[in-house]
């Protein structure tokens, strides 16, 4: 009964020590596992969630930014493409063509990164990377089919082929900006992954780190890092604020630069508009006033520099105009020693205004607050001038100055020398003329008196044979000075710009070659020289002053025969090339040096070994007469080979159709005879 008593108190026992243990365990076990969790969770969770995001970033620094860059990239390419198109078109400079070709390749370079990136970051992508393809590409081939960079196209060509094409440029440009915003906004949303990770990790660890103290932890850490963004900013928005400054600078400098160029560029036109002496002078003034100086003058050197003389003087009030006129033609000897100084230098100055300078220029004392900027004309190392120019009292020059006005003046001085150049050249010329006719008048008139007298003895009947001979060479030395009288005036018009006075008719080639054979057939029998006179069969007649065209015969074929030795040969022959009657005077004299045929045709030039048998005016006057005529004349020759004359006048196209020659049966008849 005992053992039976034990038994339950044992077995109640036993149910009261499992009903104990598993609730103590449990309380027990709970906290050490989620304190063990806890741990766990507090190294596993920042390493799983450290690892996600890097993976992410990772995928964003390799895949997601060089994509962005990539689409960015075609971007500023295609709106740089316009820009180098214009250039190309405006310059034509080749290196505007290869930048856009190149812009062309790195578009098509970064579009091939995009297909191999998008995938891997959001295929969506994909179809606006084909969207830019098709639109890139239909605009390439638009400036591709319009020559737009193949050929320079005229202003209003290119205009209509740049507006058919904008569409689809712009198309491009939108087409890129879609697929860059895209891009973004795939890279925002990844961030926005990693942040939305970067909080989750956050907070869990807030949790299971003691919330309060992580919490204080990070609030502390918070605003130290909140001010020392504050700080950061401000020194980025100083910075933004000096940089932009700067740029403000930097753009007005280059405005102040563009006004100063076009200011030049309109001044070298204004300067080299007229070659008048005192006009070129007078428009430097006027550029100077009113667009830089209130004042301004000009004198010039004379006499060897000893004195200046006023011309021209510009005051930018018109009631003040009438005080500087009085001094314009004034002359000084005496220069205030500062200004001596400057033209000694050659440089210009810029100098406050004193009493002698401002007196100097305006002829008045009063100067005060204003500064003079003094620019010696200086041409070809010579001095030729001095423009001075007065600042208006508000707005005083500065160094800043001196290089516009320094370019003015080179510019300045160049004109004026040129005018005054071309002044002189003009003066020359007309004291040439003037003195050509008044000695041409005054030689023909005792020529004409020694010709007639000639005339006269030679009718006489009681003339010696003696007698009569010096009378033929009087009258033969008369009629060779009217002929030099008449080169001189011919060589005048030529030089004057002028072409010689010439009454053309139909003229047959074949009485041309007639007449001059008859004329120097004597002349080469006594040379001994053959003269052979020939046509490529029947020529049509030419529109021409017959006699003109025999002195350029004459010219030329005189000048074989002196330089054709004894038993030599000058050929004269006519035929037709194309619309012209080609005439060709050959020897087989010595020839010219091929460095002095480019001389054979200017005016008093004649060969060293040249006899001097006239003045060297007959080639000048020979190459006149064709010109005149419409012809052309050259020169063909090799030294010890002889030399070929040529020159061409036109076919009188009305006398052309059915009209055959037949002088050249008739020379073959002379020369049988």
């Amino acid at each position: 009964m005992q053992e039976s008593g034990l038994e339950p108190s044992n077995h109640s026992e036993r149910r009261s020590i499992w009903r104990v243990g598993p609730e103590s365990t449990w309380t027990t076990v709970l906290p050490v596992v989620f304190i063990i969790v806890s741990l766990l969770s507090l190294v596993i969770l920042p390493v799983v969630v450290s690892r996600k995001t890097l993976r992410m970033r990772k995928q964003i620094s390799s895949v997601a930014e060089p994509a962005r860059r990539s689409a960015n990239q075609i971007q500023t390419d295609l709106s740089w493409e316009l820009d180098k198109i214009i250039a190309w078109q405006v310059t034509g400079q080749d290196g505007y063509r290869r930048e856009y070709l190149e812009l062309v390749a790195r578009q098509e370079a970064n579009r091939r990164i995009l297909a191999r990136l998008l995938p891997d970051l959001d295929e969506d992508l994909g179809g606006n990377l084909t969207a830019l393809s098709v639109h890139t590409g239909a605009w390439h081939a638009a400036v591709a089919r319009g020559e737009i960079m193949s050929r320079s196209l005229p202003h209003e060509v290119l205009l209509m082929r740049l507006y058919e094409s904008h569409p689809v440029y712009e198309k491009s440009l939108l087409s890129a900006s879609q697929l860059e915003l895209e891009l973004q906004t795939s890279i925002e949303s990844r961030l926005e992954e990693i942040r939305d990770a970067e909080r989750l990790d956050f907070w869990l660890t807030i949790v299971l780190a003691m919330l309060a103290l992580t919490s204080a932890l990070l609030v502390a850490g918070l605003g130290r890092h909140m001010r020392l963004l504050a700080h950061q900013a401000m020194g980025r928005r100083l910075e933004a604020e000096r940089e932009a400054r700067e740029a403000q600078g930097a753009r007005e400098a280059a405005e102040r630069e563009e006004r100063r160029a076009a200011f030049l560029s309109a001044a070298g036109q204004e300067l080299a508009a007229s070659l008048d002496y005192d006009q070129t002078i007078d428009a430097l003034a006027r550029l100077m006033v009113p667009n830089l100086a209130e004042i301004s003058v000009v004198d010039v050197a004379e006499e060897e520099h000893t004195s200046w003389r006023r011309v021209s003087a510009k005051h930018r009030n018109p009631e003040d105009q009438a005080r500087l006129d009085v001094q314009v033609g004034t002359q000084r000897r005496d220069l205030p020693e500062a200004l001596a100084r400057i033209l000694e230098s050659g440089e210009p100055a810029l100098i406050a205004s004193s009493s002698p300078l401002y007196e100097y220029i305006t002829g008045e004392a009063d100067g005060v607050g204003r500064t003079i900027i003094f620019m010696p004309l200086v041409s070809r190392g010579q001095m030729i001038g001095l423009a001075s120019a007065v600042s208006a009292t508000a707005k005083p020059f500065t160094e800043d100055d001196l290089p516009l006005f320094a370019e003015l003046g080179r510019r300045a001085s160049l004109a004026i020398d040129n005018a005054r150049l071309y002044l002189e050249s003009q003066q020359a010329v007309r004291a040439r003329e003037e003195v050509l006719a008044i000695v041409s008048h005054d030689l023909r008139n005792p020529l004409s008196a020694v010709s007639l007298g000639a005339s006269l003895m030679k009718m006489s009947d009681t003339l010696h044979d003696e007698d009569r001979e010096q009378v033929e060479t009087i009258e033969a030395a008369a009629r060779r000075m009217n002929r030099l009288i008449a080169d001189l005036l011919d060589v005048t018009r030529l030089e004057g710009g002028k072409r010689l006075p010439i009454e053309v008719t139909s003229v047959d080639p074949a009485l041309l070659l007639r007449e001059a054979e008859e004329l120097f057939r004597a002349q080469a029998n006594a040379l001994a020289v053959i003269l052979d006179c020939a046509m490529d069969g029947p020529l049509p007649a030419v529109r021409a002053d017959r006699h003109r065209v025999m002195q350029v015969l004459s010219n030329l074929i005189g000048n074989s025969l002196k330089f054709t030795p004894p038993e030599g040969r000058v050929g004269v022959r006519a035929s037709l090339t194309g619309q012209d009657v080609t005439f060709t005077i050959s020897d087989t004299g010595l020839g010219i040096p091929k460095e002095n045929l480019g001389d054979i045709f200017s005016p008093y030039w004649q060969a060293k070994r040249a006899e001097r048998l006239g003045a060297g005016l007959g080639l000048a006057i020979a190459k006149g007469i064709v010109e005149a005529h419409g012809g052309r004349i050259w020169v063909e020759s090799e030294p010890g080979s002889g030399t070929d004359f040529h020159f061409t006048l036109p076919v009188d196209a009305s006398a052309k159709e059915g009209r055959e020659l037949t002088f050249a049966a008739e020379s073959a008849g002379r020369r049988s005879r």
